[in-house]
């Protein structure tokens, strides 16, 4: 029965999104060491060394069975490697069979009649253990000695094993070799001092690394996180948790970017400014993360306990408020969660909870939440919203088109009804998702989307829901893997690994151009030459995307003294609708090729990216051989900005604003660096009259950029 059950398990996730390789065929059960314990009992001469032997003998050939299964499905779907997950599948399922077998046989032993009923006991009670941090403290990932191992949240893409999951399978086997010990103390022939031995020992090692399960990273706790960071700064209702190594001026904005984030969720939803205690804890990158609590790349909250954890950024930071949000709306719900969902919140609503954040959040930037949902709905990538807000198929869509579309929708529920209106919706878990529909839907084609906004769609939203992404996870580690090629120096294994990459997800061209990228950096020009031809055919292939193969060909034909096809990619290029700082960059290009002393100064930086102390003289002769042109001084502010040179970068910016610009783009982004630097500088004078500049004749995504800065000066 045990067999036909794991088979049967086995068979689902071979049909199942995320769950079709060996990684995730997971094991646990009792059955294997039980029944052989009861045969052994039955049997003339019945040895508990015997049983033991047998019942593990067992579970290792039952733990073949999902591989078989996983390996013949790959046969009926070939692109993704079936063995991707193998290394996972020992680590996570071999420990646990083991154990298994082992506590079935000692239940087996000590209470024959009711062993089934002990050892499911002991599952529930050490799950109930297991879970418990993930529920009380702030790690997203669990670790069961029974059960295997959760990874954390379905967006962090890339799972792999850790020194801590290797430590802790280490903990698993004592654990089932002190199980072995008590089954040969309790059963038949004489290998009582034996069991003994073995248990005291096993277990001894077993309790020893699980009482250092904080140090060895397989359980965490605040007080570890404030040890790991090491910097605390109160900002209102928010408490600050840093790497202690932050400045003070870097401490200061970032306190007055969570006082005012705090105060504008608040104020959405109608609710009071003071609120309790919220605890936000910033990490230095997303391995100290990964390392930490879990979800490397995902930032996350957990309501019920007023916490967020997010990685650091320069203020303001990019997610804060939304992440505030979620805290901030935790006084609205009556579950034990802090979120709106069936079973008092146990199952989150995420639409509703997502929406709510990005509606309160309202980002800023080229075009609003509401022109992005309007370009989804003119490229038939909007989800349908009934069923967005129906348990369990928000992750059933594209993340970003998820957000956008519930976050749209729920600033259009707070638009028509207010914040008494959201503050309802939130409480009683019902956004209205059925009645509203249509009527969202009619005010969303009352305008029609940016065109500039569509094609940049195209690219941002163009990947499908990871649940529907068929080598999701071997893609992930693929790409992780070559980007460490790349920054080692060795780009020809990087271009295998992006090969294959393209090879298991043929409907994405960004992969097509990261195997192009690396193919330019290994030499194989024929090869890379072949690719971009590849990628420009491709039928998903973007606008951005194929600026960027355009220009990057620009900038090989560049490096070849080629300069007529380099102006030609160039123009073509410029041509398409791209990203505001891709256009710059063109823009800039074109100037450098119109003449020979700014094409001398400016290839290292524009076509090379190399910005060290040769190409800053450079710009700074070539600042002085052209007093009327403002590009110079423009790209010496960029680069001290980007040092954090801020006092330096808003001298050449001024300089930059009095000469002349190659286009309105330049002035813009000028205002804004002027705005930002007034900013980490404490002018608030200087950084309102930037911003305000701005503003002027602004609209959209902008005219919220504006005032979102304003708010914090």
């Amino acid at each position: 029965m045990y067999g036909g059950g794991l088979a049967a398990v086995s068979l689902c996730a071979a049909f199942l999104p995320l769950a079709d390789h060996l990684g995730f065929a997971g094991l646990f059960g009792a059955a294997p060491g039980i029944a052989a314990a009861r045969a052994e009992l039955t049997r003339p001469g019945a040895d508990a060394l015997r049983a033991v032997g047998r019942g593990l003998s067992a579970a290792l050939g039952l733990l073949l069975v999902p591989v078989a299964i996983i390996l013949l499905n790959g046969l009926r779907r070939p692109a993704c490697e079936p063995v991707a997950g193998l290394l996972l599948y020992l680590v996570v399922a071999l420990p646990s069979g083991i154990l298994a077998a082992a506590l079935g046989a000692a239940c087996a032993f000590v209470w024959s009649r009711r062993a089934g009923f002990f050892a499911f006991a002991v599952f529930l009670v050490t799950l109930a253990v297991a879970l418990w941090p993930v529920a009380q403290g702030p790690q997203v990932y669990a670790y069961h000695h029974l059960g295997g191992m959760f990874p954390g949240p379905i967006y962090d893409e890339v799972i792999r094993p850790t020194r801590a999951l290797y430590l802790f399978r280490l903990a698993t086997i004592l654990y089932a070799g002190m199980c072995a010990g008590i089954a040969l103390f309790a059963g038949p022939g004489r290998r009582r001092r034996l069991g003994l031995a073995v248990a005291g020992v096993c277990g001894a090692g077993a309790i020893a690394i699980s009482t250092r399960a904080e140090a060895l990273h397989f359980r965490a706790s605040t007080a570890l996180l404030d040890r790991e960071l090491g910097g605390i700064l109160e900002a209102g209702p928010v408490v600050l948790h840093f790497p202690r190594e932050k400045t003070a001026a870097e401490r200061a904005l970032l306190a007055r970017d969570a006082e005012v984030s705090w105060r504008a969720v608040r104020e959405f939803a109608g609710l009071p400014v003071e609120g309790g205690k919220i605890d936000v804890f910033l990490y230095r990158s997303a391995e100290e993360k990964r390392r930490l609590i879990g979800a490397a790349e995902t930032s996350f909250t957990k309501p019920w306990l007023r916490q967020i954890h997010t990685n650091d950024a320069p203020a303001p930071h990019p997610i804060l408020r939304h992440e505030l949000a979620h805290a901030a709306f935790a006084d609205l719900s009556r579950g034990g969660f802090g979120v709106p969902g069936r079973l008092r919140g146990l199952v989150p609503d995420m639409a509703l909870v997502e929406g709510a954040a990005v509606a309160a959040d309202w980002p800023a930037g080229e075009f609003t939440v509401d022109d992005e949902a309007r370009a989804l709905r003119e490229l038939k990538l909007l989800p349908d919203l009934r069923r967005l807000f129906r348990p369990g198929l928000f992750y059933a869509e594209s993340g970003p088109r998820a957000y956008v579309a519930a976050g749209s929708f729920v600033r259009f529920l707070f638009r028509n009804g207010g914040a008494a209106a959201f503050r309802s919706a939130y409480a009683k878990d019902d956004a209205e998702a059925d009645a509203l529909a249509d009527a969202y839907l009619g005010w969303l084609s009352s305008e029609p989307a940016p065109a500039r906004a569509v094609a940049l769609a195209q690219q941002r939203f163009a990947s499908p829901a990871i649940v529907r992404r068929p080598c999701a996870h071997e893609v992930a580690e693929l790409r992780r893997e070559a980007a460490g090629f790349l920054a080692g120096g060795d780009p020809g294994r990087a271009a295998t690994l992006f090969a294959r990459c393209a090879s298991l997800e043929p409907g994405d061209p960004a992969l097509l151009v990261d195997l192009r990228r690396a193919q330019l950096r290994s030499g194989d020009l024929a090869s890379a030459r072949a690719t971009e031809q590849q990628a420009l055919s491709h039928p998903k292939l973007s606008q951005p995307l194929r600026a960027a193969i355009l220009t990057e060909s620009g900038d090989a034909a560049w490096a070849a003294a080629d300069l007529a096809t380099a102006r030609e990619r160039f123009t073509a290029a410029l041509a398409l609708v791209q990203p505001e700082p891709a256009e710059r960059a063109l823009r800039a290009r074109l100037w450098a090729l119109a003449d020979p002393r700014r094409r001398s100064a400016l290839h290292q930086l524009l076509a090379e990216a190399d910005t060290g102390p040769q190409t800053m003289l450079a710009l700074k002769e070539l600042e002085e051989a052209e007093p009327l042109e403002g590009l110079p001084s423009y790209l010496l502010a960029k680069q001290l900005q980007n040092r954090g040179g801020w006092e330096a970068s808003r001298r050449y910016l001024t300089a930059a604003l009095s000469r002349r610009l190659p286009h309105p783009l330049f002035v813009e982004e000028a205002l804004r660096m002027q705005g930002i630097a007034a900013w980490h500088l404490g002018d608030s004078a200087a950084g309102r009259a930037a911003f305000s500049e701005l503003g002027k004749g602004a609209r959209g995504g902008r005219v919220l950029e504006v005032k979102r800065w304003l708010e914090l000066f």
